[in-house]
């Protein structure tokens, strides 16, 4: 009797042991809401490790993916995505094939047209808070594929896809002319130029024998290359044909401080002389007295310059 009833327990016992051992297996090999749909990514979205968007993320998918639903837990599907299980927010899935479009987004006939300003992104979305794809400029070509509110959405000459906001589209405008400097832009570097050219000089020998060669001038010499360097013109041997070549260009001045920085200035008399007046006095010239290429400085003592017919030529433009 005792046998017996040690039997029949150890006899229960298994069977409840048995029968355990069968649900958990269960559980293992049949997992709940097993759900084999394909659905398809509508935006590039992370594969998270949890269902939760703090959870580790194995990789990102990218948009139009096909995925195999595995399960569900909250808002979060479980898929299989090339072998690798992990969680996707269910906003990023569809049953459709569809991965750029959104329910406020209309299609339109494919046309091309242009962007019309400088530097505009495309962007991911159609906002101006997403990621930008790329930055286009003025005349580049773009087709149309959809509107999405004041967002068109286009397709660069390279493939690529997104969105522009509209009012940057239109007819496509030809670079403009680049600008044409006005004459006073044009005098203001010749004189720059001239002055330049002078200075490079200073320390050159006085001569007129040897005036036209390197590292010796004369007055008329330093002046007419100056010039010539500065504006590809050519006005004359002497301070004589230089003033008449410079008639149309001449200004009377009372003083050397009339002169402009840059202008030429002209003694004409009986020791005619010319030199480049660079401000506050100063003129650039080849001093027969000192021999040499240098800078003087005249002031209200000084007589050369006002007296005679002097006169300040600019450079010209024609």
């Amino acid at each position: 009797m005792y046998h017996s009833i040690i039997q029949k327990a150890r006899y229960i016992t298994g069977y409840i042991m048995t029968g355990i051992m069968i649900c958990i297996l269960s559980l293992t090999v049949f997992p709940a809401n097993v759900s084999a749909r394909e659905l398809y990514t509508t935006d590039g979205v992370n594969l998270r490790s949890e269902p939760n968007s703090s959870s580790q993320a194995y990789f990102a998918v990218v948009a139009g993916t096909a995925v195999t639903e595995t399960g569900q837990s909250g808002n979060w599907i479980q898929v299989n995505v090339n072998g690798t299980t992990g969680y996707i927010y269910k906003d990023y899935l569809s049953e459709q094939y569809s991965p750029e479009t959104t329910s406020n987004e209309s299609s339109s006939a494919s046309e091309t047209t242009y962007i019309n300003s400088t530097e505009v992104n495309l962007r991911k979305k159609a906002n101006d808070h997403c990621k930008v794809k790329a930055v286009l400029n003025t005349g580049d070509s773009v087709t149309i594929l959809g509107q999405n509110g004041n967002w068109t959405k286009v397709q660069t000459a390279s493939g690529q896809r997104g969105y522009v906001y509209s009012i940057y589209l239109g007819e496509k405008k030809n670079n403009p002319e680049p600008k044409q400097p006005s004459k006073s832009e044009v005098i203001s570097d010749y004189r720059s130029d001239a002055i330049s050219y002078g200075e490079d000089h200073l320390g050159d020998l006085y001569s007129q024998s040897l005036r036209n060669t390197e590292g010796y001038a004369d007055c008329s010499s330093l002046v007419r290359d100056a010039f010539q360097t500065a504006t590809g013109k050519f006005i004359g041997d002497t301070t004589v044909t230089q003033s008449d070549t410079m008639s149309n260009y001449l200004y009377s001045i009372k003083k050397i401080t009339d002169a402009t920085p840059g202008d030429l200035v002209y003694h004409l008399s009986s020791d005619n002389h010319v030199g480049i007046y660079l401000g506050n006095g100063r003129v650039l010239h080849a001093s027969q007295s000192a021999g040499t290429v240098k800078i003087s400085t005249y002031d209200n003592s000084n007589s050369f310059w006002e007296y005679g017919c002097n006169a300040a030529a600019y450079c010209y433009d024609n």
